[in-house]
């Protein structure tokens, strides 16, 4: 029974050793010294429907690192004035290239129930005499990164002024 124990002892202190192997492997996957990072560059009035609106939000992502980054997904969310505003996902892929930019498209959507509410809150508030108003912008960015999927959160938030949100 002795060198059974030993045999299961053995196993058990192997299979120690691999997870921490793979847990430290999976750490370091992206090996980005440093996160991109992410700006709202630009938003847009894509299309006007009873109950929802579309946005095309364009996001600057900045990669500081010495490696590419190859974008597989982005999903957001926009906030302004402080309330909840739109949500949005796109899978249109992108190539970052080492200390290089890019603007990724993101689709967003507002329900008119939002709307409404960001409406109602603007107009209650001190910000009637058409101020900028606060934005913030969360999200995950996917990454491919050695056969691996990598989520990488990001948060952005600056102002918007009423001539940035005309239809074009």
């Amino acid at each position: 029974m002795s060198s059974t124990f030993q045999s299961v002892k053995q196993l058990a202190k192997s299979v120690v050793v691999l997870v921490v192997i793979v847990l430290a492997g999976c750490a370091g996957i992206t090996g980005f010294s440093e996160k991109p990072k992410v700006f709202l560059a630009d938003i847009q009035v894509q299309e006007m429907k009873t109950l929802e609106t579309a946005f095309l939000v364009q996001l600057r992502v900045t990669n500081p690192n010495d490696k590419a980054l190859d974008i597989k997904g982005v999903s957001c969310d926009l906030e302004i004035g402080g309330r909840h505003f739109a949500h949005g996902v796109t899978n249109s892929a992108q190539h970052i290239p080492a200390y290089g930019t890019a603007l990724v498209p993101v689709n967003v959507y507002a329900s008119v129930v939002d709307m409404i509410t960001s409406v109602v809150g603007f107009i209650g508030s001190s910000n009637a005499n058409l101020k900028p108003l606060d934005y913030a912008i969360d999200g995950v960015i996917r990454l491919e990164t050695g056969g691996f999927i990598t989520q990488l959160p990001f948060t952005s938030s600056g102002e918007l002024s009423f001539d940035t949100l005309r239809p074009r």
